[in-house]
């Protein structure tokens, strides 16, 4: 795990103050005359393109399955032409294993069954691999958004559920991959297992705005950024260096209520603390020093601040010496400690940084 850290600086000055300094880094047309339907070659065509609904190159077809089933190696993206409710499994032709889905500003809508037998919007089987674009939506309503056994990458788009919004499956035979660098996930349950699977897969999460809650125990769900609504569980899931931080602001400068996962920090509020011996001397412990200089995580409960030991026995060692001095009414020199501070994640072994020095 790479070492986030602060300096710290504890200086006592000559006669009296104390310095402690924080370095921080880091129609369809009908046409009726006399009871006879007449039909143009033109009045079939147009009929026939308004009731396309998704396009393969320059084909375009009635059902978004049936455009599925007509890509081919060199040309896998299946476009979206107009809002439909449709049920849809990922299985191209022989030989086709990667599909592009171009939402393209539409929205797909899982075809209601009245029932928990009902089909997820999209179906991914095992050894496909299907990479969704937008903008555009991706609707399960009582139904998962997507259901995957293969392999599924999010670009963006907007997925909705008022169930499980997307479930993986780890079994004997194959392994579930996903991976989200971006979009809008809304459900209640955002990530789960379908109902024969060992595990999750393989789920990484790269980026996008996540609104709804993770379940704990998905061991194999790594978050390296994006925003979340709830932070109950997420913990776990962050990558070694990862922070998560709370109450972020949004472009106008209002809090938007997500938790954002980036870089784990520790930042200090004061940069300068002045120890008077007007106060009192006293030796301080790693929770004083910390208090002193206003020293925290970026909302990370999994992590904890660790202080070099041996560092701030330095510094108590010289605090007992001018404290001496002060009751003898003697000068002492201004003498400075470096004092790491580290951030650990709960239950590893403390790990500090024997850089610090003294100065006189």
């Amino acid at each position: 795990m790479r070492s986030h850290e602060k300096r710290v600086n504890v200086c006592p000055r000559t006669q009296g103050k104390y310095l402690v300094s924080v370095v921080l880094t880091a129609v369809f047309a009908i046409a009726s005359l006399f009871g006879t339907l007449l039909f143009s070659a033109d009045a079939v065509a147009d009929a026939a393109e308004s009731q396309a609904v998704a396009q393969v190159g320059n084909a375009t077809y009635a059902s978004v399955q049936e455009a599925i089933g007509h890509t081919s190696m060199k040309n896998a993206t299946v476009t979206l032409l107009a809002d439909v409710t449709e049920s849809v499994t990922i299985t191209p032709p022989k030989g086709v294993r990667n599909v592009t889905f171009d939402l393209n500003g539409h929205t797909l809508q899982a075809t209601e069954s009245g029932g928990a037998a009902g089909f997820a919007t999209i179906t991914v089987p095992a050894n496909m691999q299907l990479t969704i674009v937008g903008p555009g939506t991706v609707a399960g309503g009582t139904q998962p958004a997507v259901d995957c056994r293969g392999a599924l990458r999010v670009e963006s788009g907007m997925f909705t559920s008022d169930a499980t919004l997307m479930r993986f499956a780890e079994t004997n035979e194959t392994s579930a991959q996903g991976s989200f660098s971006g979009g809008t996930f809304t459900a209640p349950t955002l990530f789960n297992l379908l109902d024969d699977a060992k595990n999750l897969g393989y789920v990484t999460v790269r980026g996008g705005e996540y609104r709804g809650m993770i379940p704990a125990g998905l061991n194999t769900l790594v978050l390296l950024s994006g925003s979340f609504s709830d932070s109950s569980n997420l913990a776990p899931y962050l990558a070694d260096s990862l922070g998560l931080i709370p109450d972020g602001t949004s472009g106008d400068g209002t809090g938007d209520g997500m938790f954002h996962v980036g870089d784990l920090a520790i930042s200090s509020k004061q940069t300068l603390v002045e120890l008077d011996p007007a106060s009192g001397l006293q030796q301080l412990s790693a929770d004083d020093l910390l208090e002193l200089t206003e020293t925290q995580l970026n909302g990370i409960a999994d992590y904890r601040l660790v202080v070099d030991s041996d560092q701030l026995q330095a510094l108590n060692d010289q605090i007992d010496r001018a404290m001496q001095a002060v009751e003898k009414r003697k000068t002492f020199e201004a003498v400075s400690q470096n004092i790491t501070i580290t951030a650990v994640r709960n239950g590893a072994d403390d790990v500090a940084d024997s850089s610090g020095g003294c100065n006189t």
